[in-house]
């Protein structure tokens, strides 16, 4: 199954909650037909703090709301400031700015890769 966009995981996590468009556009203090836009696909998704908004209103784990919107934005957003540790920032601070510098070679990325993998089992 493809990945869906995030529109599409938008509306079903939406209508599972037995939201409505405008109840949730008033939420977000924007329109219905702005709403409705971007679940169609036809707007960009929300900032990371609006889909964090969304979800606490759905009662509903924002990670696949964040991750369908990653994947559209072809961005990762990752505020370094609400790292849950200092290692972690440094971490992640260094890996961006190593892979933005060209610095991150192909042995340490296929490394790193085998790492998740193992975190994920």
């Amino acid at each position: 199954m493809p990945p869906r966009r995030f529109g599409d995981v938008l509306r079903h996590l939406r209508r599972k909650a037995d939201k409505t468009l405008g109840q949730v556009a008033r939420m977000l203090d924007v329109s219905t037909v702005y709403l409705s836009d971007v679940e169609r696909g036809n707007r960009k998704p929300f900032t990371r703090e609006r889909i964090l908004k969304i979800a606490a209103f759905l009662e509903v784990d924002a990670s696949e709301l964040l991750e369908a919107a990653d994947r559209e934005r072809g961005v990762i957003e990752y505020d370094i400031k609400n790292a849950s540790s200092p290692l972690e920032a440094e971490v992640v601070g260094g890996f961006m700015t190593g892979l933005a510098r060209g610095g991150v070679s192909k042995k340490q990325l296929l490394e790193i890769q085998d790492i998740l993998k193992e975190q994920d089992k």
